[in-house]
This record gives structure tokens, sequence and C-alpha cells, in this order.
């Protein structure tokens, strides 16, 4: 949703995926400029200089680690970098180590702060307005994932991390 509603308002957006199904998705289907299969790469701090070569100037964070320590190297002055997500480190025991980010946000005089949707609960008829007339103009698009029957609920939690899914993931557990 945040690289089409960027497309949207005359952005370059990149998606960072880890199929190559998913790539051809963002490109293909939902119009990035461009997408890198993190999975796949041998160097992607390498493959995100070769799509982003003029450097990042927002990036919106889900997943930290490796995927964003490589993004924190391409930053452009000024670049703001929402953070909605960790979900590399969410089963991860110990300690999830990496870059130190602070010499990379002064020099670049960046923002990094932690997004949370409810501190945008004043502007939710504004998000739904945008969001309901962009999906009727078809500018928006989704994919679900669903699985049927509740005890699909812990299969369909474990593919998350698997990333097995396209778009939300979703558990059909009632009548419709």
């Amino acid at each position: 949703m945040v690289g089409q509603i960027a497309k949207i308002h005359g952005a370059r957006a990149v998606g960072i995926a880890g199929t190559d199904d998913k790539i051809a998705y963002l490109t293909s289907e939902l119009g990035f400029d461009a997408a890198v299969n993190y999975k796949t790469e041998t160097s992607l701090e390498e493959a995100l200089k070769r799509v982003c070569p003029g450097g990042v100037d927002v990036y919106f964070d889900n997943v930290g680690g490796p995927v964003s320590d490589a993004v924190m190297t391409l930053l452009n002055d000024y670049a703001r970098i929402p953070v909605c997500g960790a979900i590399s480190s969410y089963n991860k025991e110990g300690a999830d180590l990496g870059p130190r980010v602070q010499p990379t946000l002064i020099k670049t005089r960046s923002l990094m702060k932690g997004f949370v949707l409810s501190d945008y609960a004043n502007r939710t008829e504004d998000g739904i307005r945008d969001l309901t007339k962009w999906l009727g103009e078809g500018r928006l698009k989704y994919e679900e994932t669903i699985k049927e029957g509740f005890e699909q609920v812990p299969q369909a939690f474990l593919e998350l991390f698997e990333g097995t899914n396209l778009g939300k993931m979703l558990v059909h557990v009632g009548k419709e």
C-alpha cells in the first residue's frame, strides 16, 4: 500500500521482497519502478544501489534487520524513515545486533520515527476518503491470502514469517 500511495503522489517506488513472484507482482501489477529480491541477491546493498541510483529519500521500514541495514547506507540528506515493523527480529532469540544507525542519521540529518497507526486517528476520515477513492479508481490494488477454518490460525501465523503469503494474510473462521 505504501509504495502504491507513493506512486499516486508522484514518487519513485522501489520494493523489497523475498520471492521472484512477489517482485513480479510489485513491478508488473502494482507499478513499482523497481524491486529487489533480498533472498537471491549476492549483495543486497549493491542491488539497492543499482535500483536507487539517486539514493533513498523515504524508507518505510516494516522489517528491520539486514534489509534495513542495507537501505541505511543509501539515505539522502533529510531522508525520512517511518518505522512500522521489525519482523526480522520478532522471533529472534537474544539481542538483534547490527550496524549502528546514529552516525548515518547525523551525517544525513535524517529523521527516523516509530509509526503507529493510532497516532493518526484524527485523520481517519481523510484516510478512508482517499483510500476508497483510489481503490474505486483502480489506482490501489490489493491481494489476500485466505486460509479456511479456525484450525488454520497457527499455520497462517507461521507462514507470515516465511513470507509465503501474497498480500494480507487472513483466516476465515465463520459464515460470510
